[in-house]
């Protein structure tokens, strides 16, 4: 038989399968959610199954370290339990005033919905089969699939104001991306079947340098196709600024001659008229050069070689958090604010600028990525390959969402909460196995909040440069708890620029900074100011913590050796309890235990390990 013939005969094999496959689709009842594809026959898998012998995958030249058949899932390990360790204890006593009255502020408030609520189980709207054939691109199938949730109405659901359209379901198997996928509509949840090896798994395919999970209320949908991605991944286009808008409302400052410290939700401003009760605003506290000559940062020494560091200037250093106003006392003309100041506001510098919070562009809510394995394609012969997804989940312009139980794999980086994500929860995820130059920067971030009230839990990360942390700017609050780091080269902390009140809460790592870096980076400086760690762990006996001045961090219970030799003289932040950790066990369960009238059982069956997400099995 020739060649020709067998090719013939093979043909009308495949045909015939083919319309019997779709005849019994046709044939079957229609069943709410809508599919984009149909679910895969007992033939159709056994036909790919005859066509890749051993493996569910054709192989290319360059699926790297993406080996489903041999790599095994590698959940969180043990224990990532509240246990009974939620009691408040005595937190009057963990106020820790410094010199000018700064206190550990009240982090109770972080995470979806300030942290009290449980995340809603979204009703699947939109089901997506692998494809039928294992060489294709998903991208556009997947897009279109969140694109018509995206055209669905809004419903109330959850608590607290809570509005959804609904889920797209990805059918456990294997997708091939060579784009990105966009969600930047209200209400829409991209969900899996699973992080495991028999789960949802995505790949993110081809040689591109780029963002994959894009939740920007900004973007559109056309920007995660290939063609965009190669021509504008992570440029400016692919993240764009948010901003503030103008309001009829009346600006107001902050009063003069009066200190405002850390901690404090009361704020005398100049006139409280035109302000109500559940309004939004932003206290903008403006940067001047004489607060950076004061903190030293106009006198950042050069780099080795001689290369100069980037001083800081007050245009780039103005600072706007974001608050509500909960209660007015109009006798004494001050606002009482639902989250603590993270940052002093002394009457030596101007005072503060108030102002309604109305942001710019569009900002999306109740949005969500869970249940599902992400994956990068690199190059197996460059174990530095960087040709390929850089962050796996980007959150930004968002308020109010989550990501949860998802696991990334040989990603360059892993989970990202952006400068404008505000109540971003990320639990119960991992981000394992980075592939990147190991040392250099901007690589292997791999918990990172940098906007407001975010929240990362019971998450673990290894081989990181960097496990959580933030980077510039970060003006709070924003918390760690409960998470573990493996194998970093590097350490955990705020990484550069003056990053204000954040919590490491039972964070277990090689090491914890929150110093000096002076000409580090091109002039990073003062990484981090109002942090406290608290019950955390670490493996190294390097860890470094100095204050700058006129600011206070905090260290609590810390089980890890200080360095004795730090790598720029500055004062040294005084430990509290040092090697002996304290009671409560966690200083944020504490809060939102205290925050919730003291129902332990509330906050364990809301958001606690027990109210981890639960997932329909697959079918």
């Amino acid at each position: 038989m020739s060649l020709e013939q067998i090719g013939k005969r093979a043909g009308r094999m495949l045909g015939n399968v083919m319309r019997d496959y779709l005849r019994d689709s046709n044939q079957a009842p229609v069943q709410p959610p809508k599919q984009s594809f149909p679910s895969q026959s007992q033939a159709h898998q056994a036909m790919v199954a005859s066509q890749y012998p051993g493996n569910q995958q054709p192989q290319s030249s360059y699926v790297g370290h993406f080996q489903p058949q041999q790599q095994q899932f590698m959940p969180p390990p043990p224990p990532y339990e509240e246990q009974q360790l939620m009691d408040t204890g005595d937190l009057s006593a963990l106020k820790l005033p410094d010199s000018c009255g700064n206190t550990i502020p009240d982090f109770s408030r972080v995470g979806y919905r300030e942290g009290h609520v449980k995340i809603p189980f979204v009703p699947v709207q939109m089901v997506v089969e692998p494809s039928l054939d294992p060489y294709s691109d998903d991208t556009a199938r997947i897009q279109a699939a969140i694109d018509y949730v995206a055209t669905l109405p809004l419903q109330c659901t959850g608590q607290d104001g809570a509005r959804v359209r609904g889920a797209v379901l990805l059918k456990a198997g294997t997708y091939r991306v060579a784009g990105a996928l966009i969600l930047n509509a209200s209400g829409v949840v991209l969900r899996g079947e699973g992080q495991d090896d028999k789960g949802t798994i995505v790949v993110a395919t081809g040689a591109i340098q780029r963002d994959f999970i894009l939740v920007n209320g900004m973007l559109t949908s056309d920007m995660g196709t290939v063609e965009m991605q190669r021509t504008k991944a992570r440029t400016r286009e692919m993240m764009p600024t948010n901003g503030y808008r103008g309001s009829k409302k009346p600006v107001t400052y902050t009063k003069e001659g009066i200190y405002i410290p850390v901690g404090a939700t009361h704020i005398p401003v100049q006139s409280t008229v035109g302000y109500n009760v559940g309004d939004d605003i932003v206290i903008e506290r403006p940067g001047t050069e004489e607060w950076i000559h004061d903190i030293g940062m106009d006198q950042l020494p050069p780099r080795p070689g001689n290369a100069p560091s980037t001083q800081w200037t007050a245009k780039t250093y103005t600072f706007r958090f974001e608050r509500r106003i909960v209660a007015i006392d109009p006798a004494a003309s001050t606002f009482i604010l639902d989250i603590p100041m993270v940052m002093c506001l002394d009457p030596k510098y101007p005072p503060a600028r108030v102002y309604e919070l109305i942001h710019k562009f569009n900002t999306i809510s109740d949005v969500g990525v869970e249940n599902l394995c992400l994956t990068s394609e690199t190059d197996k012969s460059n174990p530095e390959d960087e040709n390929h997804g850089w962050y796996a989940i980007v959150v930004d312009s968002t308020l109010n969402g989550w990501v949860a139980d998802v696991t990334t794999k040989h990603f360059v980086s892993g989970i990202f909460a952006s400068v404008w994500s505000r109540y971003i929860t990320i639990q119960d995820c991992s981000v394992l196995y980075p592939v990147s130059k190991p040392s250099e920067g901007g690589r292997r971030y791999q918990f990172n909040l940098s906007g407001q009230k975010g929240l990362v839990k019971r998450c673990f990360t290894n081989n990181a440069r960097h496990d959580f942390l933030t980077l510039g700017r970060v003006c709070g609050p924003n918390v760690f708890v409960d998470s573990t780091g493996v194998g970093a080269n590097n350490d955990t902390g705020p990484h550069e620029r003056w990053a204000m009140g954040i919590l490491y809460d039972n964070i277990t790592c090689q090491t914890i900074n929150v110093r000096q870096r002076s000409w580090m980076g091109s002039g990073q400086g003062w990484a981090g100011v109002f942090h406290v760690i608290y019950n955390c762990t670490t493996n190294g006996n390097n860890n470094c913590f100095q204050d700058p001045p006129g600011a206070t961090n905090w260290v609590v219970g810390l089980k890890g050796g200080l360095t004795k030799r730090p790598m720029f003289e500055a004062p040294c932040t005084q430990c509290v309890s040092a090697s002996v950790p304290i009671q409560p066990r966690s200083l944020y369960w504490a809060q939102l235990v205290a925050r919730m009238g003291g129902d332990v059982q509330r906050v364990k069956s809301s958001v606690g390990a027990e109210a981890r997400m639960r997932y329909p099995p697959r079918c």
